[in-house]
């Protein structure tokens, strides 16, 4: 008897311990957001199988799904050179206050949304800023601000941190980057955002040529067959879309309020629906276009979520 009771005791404490995992992780370590400002965002993209919208801040993740605002529980780590695939995310930065996590974080991967994370490289040595990921490639770019274990300047890798080659960047004149992007498969092609235009290269970064005027371009993505990049030309602020194949752009139009004072930081396009664009403004502004930029929806101004 008492060892029948044993079972039964123990497979009540199975269920509890089982059913408590499932609702760590699935239930409440995303939350509705109310009514609170996103500051500081350091990153977006459309994350995994369900394509859904990620914003890295300061403070954690925020997810947008079916119309509404998401944020994160706990892991709220500052979160640097966001980069999200079809499977994981990337991500750099810093562990948040009161974490046992070293400082900074090096480059860390996470297969379930954040909830936690695989330490691949640079742990505890190296803030990475800028980074970019190939979304289905997986191949990683790194650029690096401060002499270490790796030297300043562009890193690459093609078996996901494990290890890495350096892109010598012969023809690049700039003195500050806005964003590096990676293309969804092909390793070798990559793209450089800077305050004297817009870089491309075809050989893991070590040949960049020019691909738009000397005139700062903000932000770059990366996709199958095109570029899209915010550019801000003679006083004038552009979203325009680079066709691969024939060289031709397009200049798309723009959300209200977008403008040279207030331009877009952050572009990220749905991998199965090119035409879903969001765009990030300096001041927060939060926009999405479902017909290729031909009109836009403010989803937040300057930051502040709201659920309906």
């Amino acid at each position: 008897m008492k060892k029948m009771k044993l079972i039964i005791l123990l497979t009540i404490i199975g269920l509890l311990v089982i059913g408590c995992s499932s609702k760590g992780e699935n239930g409440d370590y995303f939350v509705v957001a109310r009514e609170e400002p996103i500051n500081h965002i350091h990153g977006i993209g459309y994350l995994g199988d369900k394509k859904e919208l990620f914003l890295a801040t300061h403070h954690g993740l925020v997810r947008f799904s079916e119309g509404k605002w998401y944020k994160t529980s706990r892991n709220n780590h500052d979160y640097m050179g966001f980069q999200t695939t079809d499977e994981h995310f990337y991500s750099s930065g810093h562990p948040e206050l009161g974490s046992d996590l070293e400082n900074p974080l090096g480059l860390i991967k996470s297969k379930d949304r954040g909830a936690s994370m695989e330490k691949i490289a640079f742990y505890g040595e190296i803030d990475f800023h800028y980074l970019a990921a190939g979304y289905k490639s997986h191949t990683l770019y790194v650029f690096n601000e401060h002499e270490n274990s790796l030297k300043i300047g562009l890193h690459y890798s093609v078996d996901e941190g494990q290890t890495w080659e350096t892109g010598s960047m012969k023809g690049i004149s700039a003195n500050s980057i806005g964003n590096i992007a990676a293309h969804p498969t092909v390793s070798e092609n990559v793209a450089i955002s800077t305050n004297k235009g817009l870089f491309i290269s075809s050989d893991f970064g070590n040949e960049f040529k020019l691909l738009t005027s000397s005139s700062p371009v903000t932000t770059v993505e990366y996709q199958e067959d095109s570029l899209m990049y915010f550019i801000l030309e003679n006083s004038e602020s552009k979203l325009v879309e680079y066709n691969l194949s024939n060289e031709a752009t397009e200049e798309l139009s723009l959300p209200d309020g977008v403008s040279s004072k207030n331009p877009i930081m952050f572009i990220a396009t749905n991998p199965d629906n090119r035409s879903e664009i969001i765009a990030v403004s300096l001041n927060n502004d939060i926009y999405l276009s479902q017909d290729n930029g031909a009109n836009w929806k403010l989803l937040a101004a300057e930051g502040s979520v709201t659920n309906e």
